[in-house]
């Protein structure tokens, strides 16, 4: 008999969590392999960031190291949330990254940015949700298994 409250045999959990881990970890694995291949690879994308935060007050030691790790950590957590790897730890530092995100684009004043980014914190913290309910389509399930 057909169980109206599966999809494709999953819990409605799984199939959203699924999905939002999927679409954000993909978002973030794209940004960040964006910068690699740019112009000038990930050193000229750091210098990019920096020069655009020159007239603003934030600080540019602040700034520099942030920009320099930036794409390293999307890769990371892009490559993270699409294989289910430390699934609730990646989404938590993904919501983290996106708020530090949308501040620097606050201090800029591009209040559109910041729309964007608190939509994917929004994306964020429900995908957290529901992936702490259901999910087994994860490899750090398989691995946590008893």
């Amino acid at each position: 008999m057909w169980n109206k409250n599966l999809v494709f045999g999953l819990s409605p959990e799984a199939a959203a969590g699924l999905l939002l881990r999927l679409a954000l970890g993909l978002l973030f694995f794209l940004a960040g392999l964006g910068k690699f291949a740019g112009p000038g690879g990930p050193v000229g994308a750091a210098q990019g960031i920096a020069d655009m935060f020159q007239p603003t007050f934030l600080p540019r030691i602040l700034v520099v190291p942030f920009a320099y790790l930036l794409p390293y950590v999307e890769i990371s957590l892009g490559a993270l949330l699409i294989l289910g790897v430390f699934t609730l730890e990646a989404f938590a530092v993904a919501g983290v990254m996106l708020i530090s995100l949308a501040m620097g684009m606050a201090v800029q004043g591009k209040h559109d940015v910041v729309a964007h980014n608190l939509n994917y914190v929004l994306i964020t913290a429900v995908g957290l949700w529901f992936t702490s309910k259901d999910n087994r389509f994860a490899l750090d399930t398989r691995f946590r298994k008893k």
